[in-house]
């Protein structure tokens, strides 16, 4: 029996030190921000680990053309490229935290969706 409370209490110990090592990361990947871009660089659009969108650059050239179609293109693709690389950002910061442990199969379990 006091072998039991024994791992119990190292369970707890452990889980303290793992949620403080949780809110280090999500410092981190608060603080972190990722750039995708399209077009050879014509337009670049910055994330945050957390997905949001913090700037848009387009090259004032793609202004003076007439095709707005290809302006719209660059941009969603762009900010599609900026939001896959802060999922990712995100991911590898989650697994580096823990050994490796595979957050986005513990989040499925549970209806989230981490990296």
């Amino acid at each position: 029996m006091f072998d039991k409370m024994k791992n119990f209490s190292e369970i707890l110990s452990n889980m303290g030190a793992f949620r403080e090592k949780m809110e280090e990361v999500k410092k981190r990947i608060s603080a972190l921000r990722v750039t995708g871009d399209a077009g050879a660089g014509m337009v670049t659009v910055t994330a945050t680990g957390e997905g949001l969108i913090t700037n848009v650059f387009i090259n004032k050239q793609l202004f003076d053309a007439d095709d707005n179609k290809m302006l719209e293109d660059l941009v969603l693709a762009a900010t599609n490229d900026a939001l896959k690389k802060a999922k990712e950002a995100t991911a590898y910061e989650f697994q580096s935290a823990s050994g490796g442990l595979d957050f986005s199969e513990i989040s499925k379990m549970f209806g989230g969706n981490i990296g």
